[in-house]
């Protein structure tokens, strides 16, 4: 082989290896709930924006449950985690379900009951109390106005 063949190939494994070092060390690092090391499904949040509708100017938002790991609001929340994904759970229990829970970061007891409570008015949706795909898709989340007023659920 040449050597500007062999050089190529190495350059492209060095490459390569740094690339998955690099996207696993993103995986673990991405905060949210506690799960196993490396987790790409771990639960962090984003924030969702529009135009309220009576306002040109005034734009609403929400926290969405996501995953930074594969880049999607693919992730779950089950008992025992933490973090800014069960925050974002929590407040859409609390303002869009009615559930009379503490908006804490933390998926006890109280979280899994008013989530099975919710999950048992949505469609297509298993009552197990834990926030996945499935529910991910159905379930609404409070939007809030620039102040922190409760604005609507959708």
């Amino acid at each position: 082989m040449h050597l500007s063949i062999r050089r190529a190939i190495r350059t492209a494994g060095t490459v390569v290896a740094a690339t998955v070092a690099l996207l696993g060390a993103a995986a673990t690092a991405a905060p949210g709930a506690s799960a196993a090391a490396g987790d790409p499904y771990t639960c962090d949040t984003y924030e969702a924006r529009f135009m309220a509708s009576h306002s040109a100017t005034m734009k609403v938002s929400a926290w969405i449950p996501y995953s930074f790991g594969i880049y999607s609001t693919e992730c779950t929340l089950r008992q025992n985690d933490q973090g800014s994904g069960v925050r974002a759970l929590q407040r859409s229990l609390k303002y869009c379900y009615q559930q009379n829970i503490a908006v804490d970061g933390s998926f006890g007891p109280a979280t899994f009951i008013a989530l099975k409570n919710a999950q048992s008015k949505l469609a297509g949706v298993d009552s197990d109390g834990v926030y996945g795909y499935y529910t991910g898709r159905a379930i609404k989340f409070p939007y809030f106005t620039p102040t922190g007023a409760f604005y609507t659920c959708r």
